[in-house]
This record gives C-alpha cells, structure tokens and sequence, in this order.
C-alpha cells in the first residue's frame, strides 16, 4: 500500500432516542469524494458517534481526534429547546447556516429550528469542512499530536478553510 492512502472510512454508531445524525454515511462520503486528497490526505475515518455527556448548555458538532480522525456529533431532533439564551458568536453562526432562533419563556430559553435540510448541510458545510481544516494544519505541519499552533490560530485556519471548501462543493452536494 505504499504510495496509496488507505480506504477512508465513514463509520455510523446508532444514535440514541431523540438524536439523529443529520449528514449521512453517503453525505459525508460524497462530500469527501469531491473534496479529494488535499483535504483527505491523511485522514484515516470519519465517524457519526454520540457526544460525550455535557451539562446541556454546550452545543457540540464534531472534533478531530489528532491524528486524523474526524467525529461528527448526532444532534437532537429539531426543534431544540435549550436552556437560556445562547452566546452571541454560536447565534450568528447557526443563524447563517439557516437556523430560526427564538427565545422564550421571557428569555430562559432558546428555540432552535432547522427547516429544510439546513442542519444537515450545517453539518457538512460548517462542523465537517471545519474538522477536516483542523486536520488539513495538523497534517501539513506534520504534528500527529497536541496542538501546533494557538488555538485562536487553530481555529481561524479551520474557519478559512471551511469557509473557502463551503464554496467550491456547496453548490454539488445538494443533490
């Protein structure tokens, strides 16, 4: 196999009651295959997994298990209805991927709605491109572990790179 990356794998755990996973095996795989090897190269799997316990308050979509595997969180069913109000930066970010925020209950809580397939393109177009740029700066420099670079640096590379991959395969993947 020397020369040839290994076959990447998508790898779908069931989620439990009331979760889904909004990007299919064949979302993800599909996005992968137009992407191509510079954003591949490297990674070995992608999996569609549950998220570690949180308290409620903490949104999570995806990491990158260094060295290169990418996990895709399963998300509630929509709508969500989450306790207080959320910060400023994750509304504006769930507001551009589509999402109808409300709050409620004289502001103790948010409603999050996701017509259409908005969340499932969120995950791919915003939490998938995110975790592979992520990736993408491990691999170039090299670092199989830990962190290379700040994480504000880490960070603003993957928003970069999400952003710029969003709107070369955005317009293919709706099909």
């Amino acid at each position: 196999m020397r020369g040839r990356q290994a076959a990447l794998r998508v790898q779908v755990g069931r989620p439990p009651t009331g979760f889904l996973h909004p990007a299919t095996r064949a979302d993800v795989a599909a996005l992968l295959g137009r992407a191509g090897a510079e954003c591949t190269y490297g990674l070995r799997a992608v999996r569609l997994s549950v998220a570690p316990r949180a308290d409620g308050r903490e949104l999570r979509f995806g990491r990158l298990i260094v060295p290169g595997v990418i996990v895709l969180y399963a998300q509630p069913a929509p709508p969500w209805v989450l306790p207080g109000r959320l910060p400023d930066g994750e509304q504006d970010r769930l507001s551009l991927a589509g999402a109808e925020i409300a709050a409620t209950g004289g502001g103790t809580q948010t409603v999050v709605a996701w017509p259409g397939d908005t969340l499932r393109r969120f995950m791919l177009f915003d939490v998938l491109l995110h975790e592979i740029g992520h990736h993408v700066l491990q691999h170039e420099r090299r670092a199989p572990a830990g962190r290379i670079v700040r994480t504000s640096d880490h960070e603003a590379f993957a928003d970069r790179f999400a952003r710029r991959w969003r709107e070369l395969l955005e317009s293919g993947i709706n099909s």
